[in-house]
Formats: C-alpha cells, sequence, structure tokens
C-alpha cells in the first residue's frame, strides 16, 4: 500500500472509530479544561501573553511539533495578517505583516527577525532568516510597529525566534526521522537530533542538527529532466549555558546553515510545474555567533547580547523567460553584521516598571550580478555594489500602574542614528544588433554615495483591565526603515524609463504611524484576542520595475486598515480543542507620482498596494485522546485562506490560495509514530507572479514520522 493510501484510509477509519467512541461515552464526565497560558518577551520580560497590551501571537514549541512545522514558510501561515511576498530559491524568502510589504528583492525588510536575542539584519536586502524549527521554546509574533524596543526593520512587526536552553544537571535528548512521498515528484527525507548534556553542576551544553534531502517536483524542459528542484539543508545549533552564581549567566550559541537547491522556485509553468531553463542552482550558508550575559542587581536586571552573523546566497541560472528571451545570470550576495545590545530591565512588581538600552550595528552586504540578455542587444551585464551600514540607538520605557492596578499607561521612544554608505562598478557591453555598430560598445560606471539617517520613534500605550480575564488597550506607535540606495547606472535608466523623472538613487527613510485598539478576554475555555488598526505610511519605499532592473523609491503614501482575530476554544468534547486566526487588510496608495501610473497603471491612487492580501484565516484542530495499552492518539488538522496578491513588478494577479494540512500521531511512553500530509487540496497557485516566472504552494507530500526521547 503506498503511503497515500494509508494516509487517507487511517483517516476514515479514525473518523469511524471516533465518532462512535464519542456517542457511546457518558456526556456528564465531560469537562471543559482551561486554556494553557504561554509566557512571552514580547516586551523584554516575562509575561503571560493574556496580559501583555500589543497585538502578539505565541506559538509554543509543542505547538509547532504537533502541526509538523519546521520552518518559517510554514509557520508564517498561522500568522494573521502575514504573507510570504516571495521566494525565489531556498535562502531568499521576504515576508510581510499587516500588508506593509514593498519589495522582494532590493531594500530593507519591513519585518524585523530576532533569533533568540541577536537582531538578524541583511542592510539592503528583505530576506528573512532561513532557519529550521526544531527544538524551539517558542515563536513570537508581534503585529504593527515595535521600533521603541527592537528597532530598525519592525515597520510592520517582529518575529522573534526563541530556542530551548541548556538545562543543568540533567542528561536528555529527542530524535526525530520522516520520509514522505512529493505528488508527481520525488522522495524526500529528514533526520533532527537533540542532546542535552551537563558538563559540571552549573554548566550544561546542547547540540541540536538537522539534515533536509527534499525531493524535487518541477519538469526542466530542455533536458527533459524530471524532479529537476530538489534542495538540501544542514543545520546546527550548539548552546553552552554556564551559571557561575545565582546571580550570574552566560549562554554562547552558534549557529550554522548549508543549504544547495538545483534551479529555483520559479516556474516558468506553474501547472504542471516546470522551469525552461537550461541550467540554476542556489548556494545559501550562514552563521552565527551569539553571546548572552544577565546578572542580578536586585532592583534590576542588567543583560547583554552580543552577535555577529556571516550570510552568503549564491544563485546561477540560465535559460529562458517568455517575454526577455535567453538569458544568463550569476547573482552573488555576501554580507556581515555585527551588534550589541545592552538594557537594564526594572524588577519591581510595584506602580512602576521600566526598561532602558543602548544599541549598536556594524554590517555590510556586497552584491553583484553578470548577467547576459543577447536578445535584447546586451552581451554582458556587470555590476558590483558594496552597502555598509553603522548604526546606534539608546531607547527606553516606563510604565505606571494606578493604585487599583486597573489602568496602566506606558510610554516610550528609541532614538536612531545611521551612516550608509554605497560603492558600485559596472559595466555594460551592447552587441551590434542594439547599436549597429560594427563592435560592441562597452560602457563603464564608477560611483558613491553616502547617506545618514535618524530618527526618534516614540510609544504610548494605554491598558485598562476591569477584570482578572480581560483587558482592553490602545497603542500608537511609530516604525523605521532606513532609506534604500540603488546604483547610479540603474537609476539614471529608470528616470530615462519613467519618461524623464528626477528621483535621486539615495531615498529618504520611511516612516509609519500604527495606531491600535484592541482587547483580549481568557473566557476559561475561550479565549479571544481582537485588534482594530490604522497605520499613515509616509512615502513608502516600494520596489518597482519600470526597466529590466527593480529600483526602490519613494512611491506614494499608504493608508493601511484592518483587523486582527484570534480565537482559541477547548470544547466540551474531551481532547478536542478548535483555533481560528484571521486578519483583514485594506491598504491602498495615495499621491502617487503620475509618471510612475502612467508605466505601471496598476499603481494609480485608490488601488491596493501590490503584494498584499486583503484577507488571510486559518482554522485548526486538535484532538488529543487516550487509546488502549496506555497509547494516546494525537490528531490536528489546518486549514489556511489567502486572499489574491497583485506583483508589484507588472500588475499580474495571483489567484486566492487554500491549503490543507493533516497530522495524526499515535504516542506510547518515549515513542511517537505519525502520519502527515500538505496541501492535501492539491493546491497549485500561483503564490505570486514575477514576469513570466511563478511561485506555487509546494506539491501535496503525504509522509511519515517517528520521533523518541530519552
Amino acid at each position: 500500500m503506498s503511503i497515500n493510501k494509508l494516509f487517507y484510509s487511517l483517516i476514515i477509519g479514525l473518523l469511524v472509530n471516533y465518532s462512535a467512541i464519542s456517542f457511546a461515552q457518558d456526556t456528564s464526565n465531560t469537562t471543559v479544561g482551561e486554556l494553557e497560558e504561554i509566557v512571552v518577551t514580547a516586551q523584554r520580560r516575562e509575561q503571560n501573553i493574556s496580559d501583555v497590551s500589543q497585538a502578539v501571537q505565541a506559538l509554543s514549541g509543542d505547538d509547532l511539533d504537533e502541526l509538523n512545522i519546521t520552518n518559517f514558510e510554514e509557520m508564517i501561515t498561522l500568522i494573521p495578517g502575514a504573507i510570504q511576498n516571495s521566494t525565489i530559491s531556498h535562502g531568499s524568502n521576504v515576508y510581510s505583516i499587516r500588508g506593509v510589504a514593498a519589495s522582494e528583492t532590493d531594500g530593507d525588510a519591513t519585518v524585523g527577525y530576532y533569533l533568540d536575542n541577536f537582531a538578524f539584519s541583511i542592510p539592503g536586502r528583505p530576506y528573512a532568516p532561513v532557519t529550521d524549527l526544531y527544538d524551539t521554546e517558542r515563536v513570537e509574533v508581534l503585529r504593527g510597529p515595535s521600533g521603541t524596543l527592537y528597532g530598525l526593520g519592525s515597520l510592520g512587526g517582529t518575529i522573534k525566534v526563541i530556542t530551548k536552553d541548556p538545562v543543568i544537571g540533567e542528561f536528555e535528548g529527542a530524535f526525530k526521522a520522516t520520509v514522505s512521498e512529493i505528488d508527481d515528484g520525488d522522495s524526500s527525507y529528514t533526520g533532527d537530533l537533540v542532546i542535552n548534556a551537563p558538563i559540571s553542576d552549573n554548566a550544561a551544553i546542547r547540540a541540536v542538527l538537522s539534515i533536509k534531502d527534499i525531493g524535487g517536483w518541477a519538469e526542466i524542459i530542455p533536458s527533459d529532466q524530471t524532479d529537476g528542484n530538489p534542495y538540501e539543508a544542514l543545520t546546527g545549533r550548539l548552546k553552552l549555558l554556564v551559571e557561575p552564581n545565582e546571580k550570574t549567566s552566560v549562554k554562547f550559541t552558534y549557529w550554522r546553515q548549508d543549504s544547495e537547491q538545483e534551479y529555483a522556485n520559479r516556474l516558468t509553468y506553474p501547472s504542471p510545474p516546470a522551469i525552461d531553463n537550461v541550467f540554476g542552482e542556489t548556494f545559501s550558508d550562514y552563521t552565527i555567533y551569539i553571546l548572552d550575559v544577565a546578572y542580578d542587581l536586585g532592583f534590576a536586571m542588567l543583560e547583554s547580547t552580543t552577535g555577529y552573523m556571516e550570510n552568503t546566497v549564491i544563485s546561477n541560472n540560465g535559460g529562458f523567460i517568455p517575454g526577455i528571451g535567453n538569458f544568463s545570470s550569476l547573482w552573488p550576495l555576501e554580507s556581515e553584521n555585527f551588534n550589541e545590545d545592552i538594557r537594564l530591565t526594572s524588577k519591581s512588581e510595584g506602580a512602576w516598571s521600566w526598561i532602558v538600552g543602548a544599541f549598536y550595528q556594524d554590517g555590510e552586504t556586497f552584491g553583484g550580478q553578470d548577467v547576459l540578455l543577447p536578445d535584447f542587444g546586451f552581451n554582458s551585464i556587470n555590476a558590483s555594489n558594496l552597502l555598509s551600514s553603522e548604526s546606534w540607538a539608546i531607547y527606553g520605557e516606563a510604565s505606571r500602574t494606578s493604585e487599583d492596578e486597573k489602568w496602566v499607561l506606558t510610554i516610550g521612544g528609541r532614538y536612531y542614528e545611521e551612516k550608509r554608505s554605497f560603492n558600485e562598478n559596472s559595466s555594460v557591453e551592447l552587441l551590434t544588433p542594439l547599436t549597429g555598430a560594427p563592435d560592441p560598445i562597452v560602457t563603464n560606471t564608477v560611483g558613491t554615495d553616502s547617506a545618514t539617517n535618524d530618527t526618534f520613534n516614540p510609544r504610548l500605550n494605554v491598558a485598562y483591565y476591569p477584570s482578572e480575564d480581560s483587558m482592553l488597550y490602545f497603542e500608537a506607535a511609530k516604525g523605521f526603515r532606513s532609506g534604500s540606495i540603488t546604483s547610479t547606472a540603474i537609476m539614471t535608466a529608470s528616470n530615462a524609463t519613467l519618461g524623464g523623472t528626477n528621483y535621486d538613487n539615495a531615498s529618504e527613510p520611511d516612516t509609519l504611524w500604527n495606531y491600535t485598539i484592541g482587547g483580549k478576554w481568557n473566557l476559561g475555555s475561550v479565549s479571544i484576542d481582537l485588534a482594530a488598526f490604522f497605520y499613515d505610511w509616509g512615502d513608502a519605499q516600494v520596489e518597482i520595475s519600470p526597466a529590466l532592473q527593480t529600483i526602490v523609491i519613494p512611491v506614494a503614501d499608504i493608508e493601511g486598515r484592518g483587523i486582527d482575530l484570534t480565537v482559541a476554544w477547548d470544547t466540551p468534547i474531551d481532547g478536542l480543542s478548535l483555533y481560528f486566526s484571521g486578519n483583514t487588510n485594506e491598504v491602498e496608495l495615495d499621491n502617487v507620482d503620475q509618471a510612475i501610473v502612467t508605466k505601471l497603471p496598476f499603481m494609480s491612487d485608490g488601488s491596493q498596494l501590490p503584494g498584499t492580501a486583503k484577507s488571510t484565516y486559518s482554522v485548526r484542530a486538535n484532538l488529543i485522546r487516550p487509546l488502549n495499552n496506555d497509547m494516546t492518539l494525537n490528531a490536528n488538522a489546518l486549514f489556511v485562506q489567502r486572499d489574491s496578491v497583485q506583483s508589484v513588478f507588472d500588475g499580474r494577479i495571483a489567484p486566492s490560495i487554500e491549503l490543507l494540512n493533516a497530522n495524526i500521531g499515535i504516542s506510547k511512553d518515549n515513542w511517537k509514530f505519525g502520519l502527515f500530509g500538505r496541501n492535501l487540496t492539491e493546491e497549485e497557485g500561483p503564490m505570486s507572479m514575477v514576469g513570466g516566472q511563478h511561485s506555487i504552494p509546494f506539491p501535496r507530500t503525504i509522509g511519515l514520522s517517528l520521533e523518541t526521547n530519552f
């Protein structure tokens, strides 16, 4: 029997048997349970998530494991209002929250990313970290600007990945392996291992290793190759914890990932999935070192996070794109980033609480390209550039609780200053068919540019607690993103294409003011988190493509409004929990330059910002039931819907998508066996379109998993 048939047979069998069990039970013994609270650090201190007066969502490591979610791409579907804007290849994923979407390849990210306490960023690029989520304590998602405590990049929100710390005095470990079959594709294999070992009475180490061999599923047309876009990834994480005394904690973390993918995730034809390239490969790796030191001063915690990252993505492709013709391209991207964050957080549980801190960052990104477009008359387009960024910030927040403990007023701010420099060297060789000259013509461009950015980001938050189980809040906060610097040659060509505009290659920073009214209610078996938001995004930097190359310029003023809703229900049916997460987004353009509208008419005033979805939602059901012989059944299903999304490059519309995932597991003692299915609706998308290329959901996949802990 194939894995597919086994999966569907087991689903039907469980439904039939569980229905019989449910109706046979004595309902008088069924009780409604309490939903589990999750402790988060969204405000840089430990709090129950229901006490945080902010739009925050948290996914525990157990949640991720039960749903068999192992990476950002799968995790992001659980976040209302968050979507994946681009996935060129493994190592270059772009996400947005609440419609604050700006680019796919250039410009800084609109989402802030934190791996533990390390601020992950690539100056001048919007890419998210590519990290495995095995052995994760939790993932926290802050919706809306987090510029006071989290700084640069947190324009639309912040995503924090908190990994598990070593456990002192205990030896423990876990192992998980999966094998899966891709519909009309190859097989995939993964393996995860974690070991926690004590070193001494006050020290321990935790090591995590993840291996992925994911099969391909796209046809490579020129070579008749099938299953042509597989990828392999190796991820390692090592964390050392030393507690020399009761007041001091020292953690050192080492991350490393290496991955390789043949061809890319963008397809020439979405159904059946096919790539018209002659060759293609992408290599990606990153290394991160993090040192966390904490000291208890009695009245406050003094904490320091020091981190350094090196990241490399190299893409090499060649073939044919409809409308462009034959091409060959090599795109190397190398970046490094050092940052230091030192903060002092009050411990008092009295009327006042506060946090003050300082942040420093020094990073650079080297980008290059070597492109051949003979059908367009370009024999060679060579370009290399180096973007350097050095910044510092000071920040703080103070909160005052009323005497009756029903009101909390929080005021905070962050002052930020950055210096950026840009160096470029490019050459273009024009072929005779384009110029009419007997010999190719070569033009060279060498240039430098620099910019200084500074801002003050305030935050005001008022929370009201009418009871221990409810809260209402209002928040006004400002977000900030540094200005983009574009190649002089590319900007000159783009200005000419736009009819003689005069956009500078060094853009001014853009800012976003966000206003949120929200409430949280814990009703025992039901919890509700509701937030209505409005934001004003001035001089928004958006990536557009008026010519062959893309540029990032202040395209328009943007207004966004919407609602986030999350509901969790521990139903009267023993072991059954239901979850709903949803978001609506209206993100409208205003004051668009007429030259841009003439060239890109889909970006007229009043239009929805390309790259954003008007609505997203997910519905999840979890079932945990005891079985005979001390076994436990754990089953869940997840349905995700995302509205249509328009391409920022050419206005083409990717239709709405609907995805269904399911997991069934049986555990006994320290062992668990499971079956899982991904994209059971066989959704083909595409999710996004860029020119003649498409990004589609991962095809239907059915697999087996086996895990144990010791």
